[in-house]
């Protein structure tokens, strides 16, 4: 019989995953997560979504291969969010959220950024295709975001307030992060090559 835990932040008790003691998702809180996406100019999706992986890898004891699909998130994304969907089921939550709608969302969202970055890569396009490369970043951090909601709700943690402290490694990573998008958008202001 699976072990019975009150979770903080919950209407109840909840049932503990029973494989182990890890939360079967990456919780992390709203402003934590968009201030990462934004000032590390999307490098954090990738630490996300590995994340994600490991942390669902741990849960159910079985190898998941978390760094590639960290990698490939254009391809996994929707399997993330399904495996969400279905915990958030088991764990009879009434929680609302749209898993393959926004799952297909961010990879429309990630397409168009890989597109606009070759663009820019290639000086196609200048000055509007760095525009949109910058401009879709926080519109992909928004709709992750959103899908992040009901990774925190799968792991019995809603808000995300196990996760809302900012680490100074998450510091260092905002301060480059920041530098290069002032870089970027002051390299918005020169004139074509």
């Amino acid at each position: 019989m699976p072990e019975t835990t009150y979770t903080p932040n919950q209407p109840g008790p909840t049932t503990a995953h029973p494989l182990n003691k890890h939360r079967p998702f990456y919780v992390v809180s709203k402003g934590k997560f968009l201030t990462l996406w934004v000032l590390s100019i999307g490098l954090y999706q990738i630490y996300w979504a590995y994340k994600n992986w490991k942390q669902l890898e741990r849960s159910k004891g079985e190898k998941l291969w978390p760094i590639a699909r960290a990698f490939f998130a254009l391809f996994f994304t929707h399997a993330l969010y399904r495996e969400a969907d279905n915990q958030l089921k088991r764990d009879g939550s009434d929680f609302q959220w749209r898993p393959v709608g926004l799952a297909t969302l961010f990879v429309i969202g990630l397409l168009i950024s890989n597109l606009a970055d070759t663009l820019a890569r290639r000086n196609i396009g200048f000055p509007i295709a760095d525009m949109v490369s910058l401009g879709i970043l926080p519109v992909t951090g928004w709709i992750a975001w959103l899908g992040q909601r009901g990774l925190n709700a799968a792991a019995g943690d809603p808000e995300g307030r196990s996760n809302a402290r900012f680490t100074p490694l998450n510091y260092v990573l905002m301060v480059i992060g920041a530098l290069i998008l002032v870089l970027a958008c002051y390299g918005l202001t020169l004139p074509a090559e």
